[in-house]
């Protein structure tokens, strides 16, 4: 399913002063980590930022797919759904198909035609691998079954079910024995408990290995799922048969078969969406996700906290959404035969300069979200310091001791290390300066997201035909691209220019007649921290724009070289096609303006780069001396047995043979088939979910959906068919009108409301199809018409919610908190890696000099890969307040912990990129007077994170001495080593300058927010091995 997501207005932001604890009186060095924080009690300006545009009235996110692209979608899977429940009035398909026919409306449900045609290929070929290997497996199970009976029983049955036939028809006057023999059949009269047996055994081990696959590759949930349902027809229904039937699958097989069928059709011909336009438009959406974040940024250069802290975060996780979603269709273009302006190439070049520009623009956000939250910490610990209670002995018995409270308390210096670095204020002069120098490029930014939306826009529409106005638009679009491109390099020039101009006369007190920093004065630390600062906002916004720049002159380039719309053969074919008719310099040509950049070098770069954080992530182990083979292999196979994964597949086959017996047994085996209780066994079975919180949700939204669908089914097959057998023409008129609600649903909820939806779509059309069976088809066991099946299927759903509750809650509820605890513990593995891999870097002068562009695209792709990653975890954590749950973490610690790792994230990536375009006498500046490759320092962090680490897996409580703040730590290496400050006037007017700025930001962001986690974790678990005074703890004795 291809979700889309769409910007709005910015919302109302009020103007307001902000205020900053008082200043602490230190004379720590302006380049230290204390001094930076020491700036923190700076006071505010009195210059105010313009406010943000007014945000208009807008729906809700799942509400607002109003346009063009969204509605076509809609009306192509609203079309593919209408067709497949079509066959479920037309005589003859019902006829073959069976009672069954209403499974090709649910498969188009499940897999809706939506977006890219090879994603929903791989869907659709997944549930029929599915399907047809249970199918072989079913076959097998029933030649089994049939071989664990001897011919002889078999014929003496089959001899009695001929006798009983004859008596039936003899005693009630019927003369069509076949209906009594299919009757006697379903009621049992076959069973044998040596065929059942090896009926359940080999369908349950299908079962288990197919969801123990499932919960190790989620993307094969579609074929366990289906898999499933084919199973369960063999192990409810074959050991009822009488013969060798191998057609017993084809009752759900063709009808999913036909219903893909429709579907592929659908997305190739119905309105059709290739890959490069759903690209294109999802880059459209992020592209305009991004104009806010460049909106605020103007409160940003104005040294402003005056922001929508959660609007932000909201923004960014839309965007990391739709880059999600636009991975697919991006692996995809290589393959994909196209028409448009441009090709699949053309696209990817467009994605990765659009990967810079979200990479530059999250850091920018990210540093302004910070800053917000500074302020409320800043506060907090402003509080702790004025309630901080009497020493009289009545003070003292009366008040309970908090020893990290009372530490924190009694060391200023670790008060300024928990307040965030990035909550500097500066001069009211500065402020003003750095907000008028930065006014028109963030004018020409917001310009150019305008411009480029459009353009892409221009260029999704115009795929098969140009009309004249198009094609007097497009050299137009790029002359305004390249117009604003000039304005973007003009306009970051001159921000650049002033900036520094404005800089060194607003602070040229600072400085001695040669140029130097004065050390003597008592307010330098102070100043030169908030001039860090002043410069590091400035790089932020020169990085966006650069970013922006870059794409922008990439568009123009393609409008201005790609003019004709044209058939893309894929890229694939294109490469193997040029190595076969030409020679290898006119296959790597570039694009009349493209730089020259050889791509093998780059590929290179990006093999290396990947194959040392691969080196750094499995490490040097030692080895450990192996136990005796016998007693480790029953090891392993009772961790394989108790894994994971292994008790969720445990609790489905549990739940299948818990609501599958009854199918077996004489006394109930009728009962079970014409009441319809494969219905609960499919229930059960797919709502048994990895996680307690999950499966609680699920049933919440199941139940809900379940009898919205059976309402809304009523009153569709009331409308066609009345009191009487139904009217085709009338029940095709009106499912169009139940249909929409549904596939709307199916398309725009969010993802943690799929299941829901699909059970409600399934309730719905499932009731219409047996409602219309219940007239048209001759078949024994039909549940009856209208507000009969209703009510049935309610019962039996309701039935397999019931079993699936039992069965979910044994031995033990598996709980997502712990769950998500892990992840966030294996996230922050995967950053003290990265940590490794840039501290074995850093420093060594190896990326100084070169382009290191694939180097950079894969630090830019492996820190976006991290924050999908820990973004993914959002829905999870969501869930958690369904669920009780005796880990020490919570919701609220867990959704913190998550923005915290995304924050270290943000700044490890910072500092990486930072690397490989720092000189070597700024990363050597910054080794100097931070500490950050000395060997203690590695170590103090190195511990602290995988003491956090192994605190997150296990929920085990932190040591109360650790070597926190790292920020008091840092500030320790440079006290202890400072024989001067490097700074000088003429440093201010480099641009090496601000990036040493930013680095040094990051890197004192990475410990304040390791700092944060590590307090945050102690507030859940709690500290061990408590070190008390000796005169404290007598007194307590």
């Amino acid at each position: 399913m291809e979700k889309e997501s769409r910007s709005s207005a910015s919302p109302d932001a009020e103007e307001a002063k902000t205020e900053y604890p008082p200043p602490q009186q230190q004379t720590n060095d302006a380049t230290s980590p204390a001094g930076v924080a020491d700036a923190a009690a700076a006071s505010p300006a009195a210059h105010e930022p313009a406010p943000l545009p007014k945000d208009t009235r807008r729906l809700p996110q799942w509400l607002d797919h109003f346009n063009r692209r969204d509605l076509t979608t809609l009306l192509r899977c609203l079309i593919a759904v209408w067709v497949a429940s079509l066959l479920m009035l037309i005589n003859p398909s019902l006829q073959r198909f069976g009672q069954s026919t209403f499974l090709a409306a649910i498969v188009l449900f499940i897999i809706p035609p939506a977006g890219n045609f090879f994603v929903a290929l791989v869907g659709y070929l997944s549930l029929l691998f599915g399907m047809c290997l249970a199918w072989a497996w079913g076959l097998a199970t029933m030649k089994a079954a049939q071989a664990a009976r001897p011919a002889a029983d078999t014929a003496a049955r089959l001899q009695a079910l001929r006798q009983e036939v004859g008596r039936i028809a003899q005693a009630t006057g019927n003369n069509n024995t076949a209906d009594i023999s299919q009757k006697l059949v379903h009621d049992g009269f076959m069973l044998d408990a040596r065929v059942t047996t090896v009926y359940f055994v080999m369908g349950c081990a299908f079962i288990y290995a197919v969801s123990r696959f499932r919960y190790t590759y989620n993307m094969s949930v579609l074929a366990q799922i289906f898999g499933i349902i084919a199973t369960d027809i063999f192990i409810v229904i074959g050991p009822t048969l009488t013969k060798w039937t191998p057609t017993l699958a084809e009752t759900v097989v063709l009808p999913a078969a036909c219903g893909s069928a429709i579907g592929i059709f659908c997305i190739l011909f119905i309105l059709p969406q290739s890959s490069s336009l759903m690209a294109l438009g999802h880059m459209q959406d992020m592209l305009a996700m991004l104009n806010y974040p460049i909106q605020t940024a103007r409160q940003l250069v104005s040294c402003s906290l005056d922001v929508d802290a959660n609007r932000l975060r909201e923004t960014k996780q839309r965007v990391i959404t739709l880059y999600a979603e636009l991975q697919p269709n991006i692996a995809f273009l290589p393959v994909e035969l196209s028409r448009g302006l441009w090709s699949c190439d053309d696209i990817n070049s467009i994605h990765s300069k659009l990967r810079d520009v979200v990479a530059s623009t999250f850091a920018m956000t990210d540093f302004q979200i910070a800053r917000a939250n500074s302020q409320e910490k800043a506060d907090r610990l402003r509080d702790m310091t004025e309630s901080l209670p009497s020493t009289s002995s009545d003070m003292k018995e009366s008040t309970t001791r908090d020893p990290r409270r009372a530490r924190i308390l009694q060391n200023p210096v670790l008060i300024n290390a928990l307040i965030s670095p990035g909550s500097i204020g500066a001069s009211d002069d500065i402020r003003l300066a750095l907000h008028d120098s930065s006014r028109a490029l963030l004018d020409a930014m917001t310009e150019g997201i305008s411009h480029l939306v459009g353009t892409f826009r221009l260029v999704n529409s115009n795929r098969w035909f140009v009309s004249k106005a198009a094609r007097a638009r497009l050299p137009q679009s790029a002359n305004a691209l390249r117009q604003i491109s000039a304005k973007l390099s003009a306009a970051r020039e001159s921000c650049i220019a002033e900036t520094t101009k404005s800089a060194i006369e607003l602070h040229g007190n600072l400085f001695d007649e040669n140029g130097l920093l004065k050390t003597e004065l008592q307010d330098a630390p102070r100043q030169v921290a908030a001039l860090f600062i002043a410069f590091v906002i400035e790089e932020h916004v020169i990085t966006t724009s650069a970013s922006f720049q870059a794409l922008t002159d990439e568009v123009a380039r393609l409008l201005e070289s790609r003019t004709k719309v044209q058939v893309w053969l894929p890229s694939k074919l294109q490469a193997i096609f040029r190595r076969a008719t030409s020679d290898e310099e006119a296959s790597t040509a570039a694009l009349p303006g493209q730089d020259g950049v050889d791509p093998d070098r780059i590929q290179a770069q990006s093999r290396e780069t990947q194959r040392r954080i691969k080196v750094v992530s499995r490490g040097q182990g030692i080895p450990r001396k192996r136990g005796h083979p016998i007693a480790r292999g029953i090891a392993a196979f009772g961790a394989w047995l108790t894994a994971p994964g292994s008790l969720y597949a445990l609790r489905v086959v549990a739940a299948t043979i818990a609501l599958g017996i009854p199918a077996v047994l004489p006394n109930t085996a009728g009962f079970y088939y014409r009441e319809k209780g494969l219905w609960a066994l499919i229930t059960a079975q797919t709502c048994i979910l990895m996680y307690m919180s999950d499966f609680t949700f699920s049933i919440l939204t199941r139940t809900i959906s379940t009898i919205s669908g059976g309402v809304i089914s009523l009153v569709i097959w009331y409308i066609g068919a009345g009191n009487g057998i139904g009217n085709p023409y009338g029940l095709g008129a009106a499912l169009p009108f139940g249909l929409v609600i549904f596939v709307y649903c199916r398309l725009w909820l969010p993802a943690a409301y799929l299941g829901a939806t699909a059970l409600g779509c399934a309730t719905f059309i499932l009731i219409i199809g047996y409602s219309w069976d219940m007239y048209h088809l001759k078949a024994y066991g039909l549940p009856g018409s209208g507000y009969g099946t209703f009510w049935k299927r309610l019962v039996m759903v309701l039935v397999g919610f019931a079993a699936s509750l039992v069965v979910q809650m044994l031995p033990k509820p598996p709980s997502g908190t712990i769950h998500v605890a892990k992840s966030l513990a294996n996230n922050l593995h995967t950053i003290s890696d990265h940590y490794a891999l840039l501290i074995a870097h850093w420093g060594t002068g190896k990326s100084i000099g070169e382009d290191f562009a694939g180097v950079r695209a894969v630090i830019t792709k492996t820190g976006l890969g991290v924050a999908q990653v820990l973004s993914s975890l959002h829905t999870p954590i969501a869930m958690l307040k369904f669920e009780t749950s005796t880990s020490p973490f919570d919701q609220a610690t867990l959704r913190r912990a998550q923005e915290l790792m995304i924050r270290m994230n943000q700044a490890l990536t910072k500092l990486a990129l930072a690397a490989t375009i720092l000189p070597m006498e700024y990363q050597q500046r910054l080794i100097k007077y931070s500490g950050i490759a000395d060997d203690a320092s590695i170590s103090n962090i190195m511990s602290v994170l995988a003491l956090t680490k192994q605190s997150l897996r296990n929920g085990g409580a932190l040591p109360e001495r650790l070597p926190t703040p790292l920020m008091a730590t840092c500030y320790g290496e440079f006290a202890s080593k400072q024989t001067g400050v490097e700074l000088r006037r003429e440093d201010m007017e480099t641009e090496d300058f601000r990036r040493y700025c930013v680095a040094l930001s990051s890197y004192l962001s990475f410990l304040h927010y390791t700092d944060e986690l590590v307090e945050l974790l102690k507030e859940s678990v709690g500290e061990s091995h408590v070190v008390h005074d000796w005169t404290e703890l007598a007194d307590n004795v």
